[in-house]
């Protein structure tokens, strides 16, 4: 359990407002080799539904994952998604026309690059794309990084990189990331809400600098990290909404 789990609740007890931001994969589920093998568990869906419908909490899903998927996954009204670091579905996110272009040259570009490296995978999220090498052996993966750094050189204006567990994501430089995403969400809730947020990645690093006065919880193996406090694994994540949902009755 969370260290000081009641000073975390007495703070969620005194807000007008909790706002609980989740990770999705590795966070409220297993990490698993291919992203279509996890699945959200009846007893975790059923937990975030009863959360949504409390009336001093919200709940939103920020995942790596395209809007899209991630609604297939979570498929529970009152939980807000949002996909790609918090991208789709933050109202107001638009990208630009010469953004687009360079999303779409670097992709065809990877497509040639990368794709021929054995192991290495390529997603394309529509508003960026990513390249797995869970995979690859590790000389597969120092050419990979080698090649996406050579072609990503000249759009350096419009795009840039980010690294995950086994992934480098490539995005327009206009989005912001976790760390913007949850900070305008933030800021359309009354004044003095608290703001809980938990992840597994370097991706949710961004979230955790943007929430100093929040409770911010990285899961997993312990690591440097800018997070106040630690979860072992999803079930411990699990675990303390439960109790938050007990404690705010």
């Amino acid at each position: 359990m969370l260290a000081d789990t009641p000073r975390i609740l007495s703070r969620a007890r005194a807000a007008p407002k909790t706002l609980v931001f989740l990770d999705f994969d590795g966070t409220l589920t297993p990490l698993r080799r291919r992203p279509e093998q996890v699945h959200l568990a009846p007893r975790s869906r059923a937990l975030l539904g009863r959360l949504a419908r409390h009336p001093r909490l919200a709940v939103f899903i920020v995942s790596g994952r395209p809007l899209a998927d991630l609604k297939r996954h979570v498929r529970l009204p009152g939980v807000r998604c949002l996909g790609v670091h918090g991208w789709e579905g933050l109202p107001g996110a638009r990208l630009d026309l010469a953004s687009r272009r360079a999303l779409h040259r670097a992709l065809v570009q990877a497509r040639r690059d990368l794709l021929p490296i054995p192991g290495i995978r390529l997603q394309n999220k529509g508003v960026a794309f990513a390249i797995h090498y869970r995979a690859a052996r590790p000389a597969a993966v120092r050419r990979a990084r080698r090649r996406l750094f050579d072609l990503l050189r000249p759009f350096q204006s419009e795009l840039r990189s980010m690294a995950g567990k086994k992934i480098w994501e490539v995005l327009p430089r206009a989005h912001g990331g976790k760390g913007t995403a949850v900070k305008k969400l933030l800021a359309g809730f009354p004044r003095g809400s608290l703001a809980i947020y938990m992840g597994d990645d370097t991706t949710d690093e961004a979230a955790f600098r943007a929430l100093p006065a929040g409770i911010t919880v990285r899961v997993g193996n312990p690591r440097s990290t800018h997070a106040g406090w630690r979860a072992r694994n999803p079930a411990e994540v699990l675990r303390f909404l439960k109790i938050l949902e007990t404690e705010l009755g």
